[in-house]
């Protein structure tokens, strides 16, 4: 590995020239799962971003803290966004926005339009956010409801631009470098609280992060480029299969290492992806609702439904095969998403027989 201090200063000083937003409690804790350790003979620590703050945390919340500041430049006074009817990005920014004095709409998309307000979508609405629901079509997933519904959402931009506000439009999930870029200094937090555990980064075997869209993924991939790690970084995919999923990574890597102006190189090989247990977005498998119960009942910690346990479903059965060997030192990165546990048995699942 590299001088870890020199890393440091370096990925302190590109942050010091960024605009930032303060919004994450950090560092999010770090500790060990004893019970399943012992179950599965491995060492399994969690990596807390469930708990960055922001009304029931999760991973986005330190992505907004680089994102945001572009709407805030901009003299902003509303954001509009879209996503599922139950997104922790959705949840995350409304509050960051309350949080900023900025205004939020959703679009939200779904296959069934809820009765009632649940989860991420009744936290939305208790934080002020104007929330339109929109059925998705048969055979549509979320971004072919996005384009869809473009015509809608330039009408109401319209509506308040021509009232005398400003407007600000923020892809769900800041899939861009300046979004990817905070779980590089995401990865430098956990260096350093290693070392305090006296260990160093190559003393992980594995980091596992659920996969959506692939940005927490990059920023990982690239601090491990950064540090020059030997860890792998295993992506469990929470929606079953996305053929140019690699290569989207690989793209995110090249780019966000460009903007932070460090000569890197990425090869396909070294991303591990997996798409066999994601099954259907927003929709539960019997491993993943196993998985919340399992680790629930073994060590306390609860797994959201949606992203950490289809992610964690996928860890276990690695350990069960042998594909993770016993006397490992296993990292799961718990991205958060906790509301969707309260969203109803549709997302959430059986969980509680």
């Amino acid at each position: 590995m590299k001088d870890i201090q020199e890393i440091e200063r370096t990925l302190n000083q590109l942050k010091e020239a960024l605009p930032r937003v303060n919004l994450a409690f950090l560092p999010t804790p770090l500790h060990k799962l004893p019970r399943l350790s012992r179950q599965y003979d491995i060492e399994l620590f969690i990596k807390r971003d469930d708990l960055t703050g922001i009304e029931l945390g999760g991973n986005k919340t330190r992505k907004l803290e680089f994102v945001l500041p572009d709407a805030l430049a901009a003299k902003a006074d509303y954001i509009i966004t879209g996503a599922s009817i139950q997104s922790n990005w959705c949840r995350q920014m409304v509050s960051a926005c309350v949080q900023c004095g900025l205004k939020t709409i959703l679009y939200l998309f779904g296959p069934n339009i809820p009765t009632e307000c649940q989860g991420n979508l009744l936290l939305d609405k208790t934080l002020g956010a104007e929330v339109h629901l929109i059925k998705l079509n048969e055979g549509e997933n979320l971004y072919d409801g996005l384009n869809r519904t473009e015509e809608m959402r330039k009408k109401r931009i319209q509506e308040l631009e021509d009232a005398g506000h400003n407007c600000f439009y923020l892809k769900v999930g800041a899939p861009f470098p300046k979004g990817h870029a905070a779980y590089v200094w995401a990865m430098a937090e956990l260096v350093h609280q290693l070392q305090n555990l006296g260990m160093t980064l190559d003393d992980l075997d594995y980091i596992v992060t659920p996969l959506g869209a692939g940005g927490t993924y990059a920023g990982l991939f690239v601090a491990k480029k950064l540090f020059e790690s030997k860890v792998k970084i295993y992506g469990y995919c929470t929606s079953g299969m996305h053929p140019t999923m690699e290569d989207d990574i690989l793209n995110a890597c090249r780019d966000t290492a460009h903007f932070l102006g460090v000569d890197l190189s990425f090869g396909k090989s070294d991303i591990h992806v997996s798409f066999d247990y994601g099954g259907e977005y927003d929709v539960p498998t019997p491993k993943s609702t196993e998985a919340i119960k399992h680790v629930a009942r073994s060590e306390g910690v609860l797994l959201d439904p949606v992203y950490t346990a289809k992610a964690m479903s996928g860890l276990l059965d690695y350990l069960e095969k042998g594909l993770i060997p016993s006397g490992s030192r296993v990292l799961f990165w718990h991205t958060g998403g906790l509301p969707a546990l309260f969203s109803g048995r549709e997302t959430a699942g059986t969980i509680y027989e």
